[in-house]
């Protein structure tokens, strides 16, 4: 494997019949791209079906690596420290998100992932909001989108 990574950018209200062409796409990108690092958020429905699929297909692939993505430490994931560590392998918070205004840090850390990645899955179904934002970003970065 050559240790490429991915990000996930799609709507908050995306459909649970979602999750089987996820585990196919990161199953594709494992087995033919070289992909071994998965950062998602933890925004809505489309973070957690992401990181349900990667988990799914991490069952077949030891060495690949789900890392949450969050732009600031919350008092919910510092409360629930055991519940994170046994469903993502690290906990990342971007410097950059981290001294953010409030408002932009979602935004920022969006960018980060997108600036750290290879590739990005999406699921974009309207032409405004965080994740249209983030795929439109991802475009002008030129890292290859694979659209469900």
């Amino acid at each position: 494997m050559s240790n490429k990574s991915c990000t996930f950018a799609g709507h908050s209200t995306a459909p649970d019949t979602l999750k089987s062409e996820l585990v196919a796409a990161v199953t594709d990108l494992i087995e033919n791209k070289g992909v071994t690092t998965f950062y998602v958020g933890n925004h809505g429905r489309f973070d957690a079906l992401s990181a349900s699929a990667v988990r799914a297909v991490k069952q077949n692939y030891k060495d690949i690596r789900l890392i949450l993505v969050v732009p600031k430490m919350s008092s919910t994931i510092d409360n629930n420290k055991d519940y994170y560590s046994d469903m993502y392998d690290e906990i990342l918070i971007p410097a950059e998100s981290d001294a953010a205004h409030y408002k932009a840090m979602i935004t920022v850390r969006n960018r980060w992932m997108v600036d750290n990645s290879d590739y990005i899955i999406t699921y974009i179904r309207r032409e405004y909001g965080g994740a249209y934002n983030t795929y439109k970003y991802a475009k002008k970065q030129n890292i290859s989108i694979i659209a469900l």
